[in-house]
């Protein structure tokens, strides 16, 4: 593979009483259809925190705080290979909505399984699981 197909991608791992934010890709996207932590590719010159507050923006119209990152993971899809960064991510102005990707849902962490979620996401929800980070679902 050439660098133009090695991505460097970010996500937000947004919790709000006890549930998680996903992003449902747009259908004509690659991997469309499919569920994510929301986020996006990081552009040259950009830092991984700078491109997860830009893309939150752009895909949900919100105003984020990067915290600590918890996970990554590298995966090879079909038109390229990706290393995702998943972040925790406060809420800090505006309202989740799907300007950018076709559908935004909060979810009870027990729900992740059951979600067609994208391979690269599907891994860190489990790596969140097995490592006790997911909330309890409760308020």
């Amino acid at each position: 593979m050439t660098d133009e197909e090695r991505l460097e991608v970010t996500a937000g791992f947004v919790v709000r009483d006890g549930l998680v934010l996903l992003a449902r890709r747009r259908p004509g996207d690659a991997r469309g259809g499919l569920w994510e932590f929301p986020g996006g590719k990081r552009e040259p010159g950009e830092s991984l925190r700078e491109c997860l507050v830009r893309e939150l923006l752009e895909e949900l119209g919100v105003e984020v705080e990067v915290g600590e990152e918890l996970l990554q993971v590298s995966h090879v899809y079909p038109d390229c290979e990706i290393t995702l960064h998943l972040f925790t991510c406060r809420l800090m102005r505006g309202e989740p909505r799907p300007l950018g990707c076709a559908e935004v849902r909060w979810v009870k962490p027990t729900e992740l399984g059951d979600l067609d979620l994208a391979p690269a996401d599907r891994v860190l929800a489990r790596r969140l699981a097995e490592a006790g980070k997911l909330p309890s679902g409760e308020s």
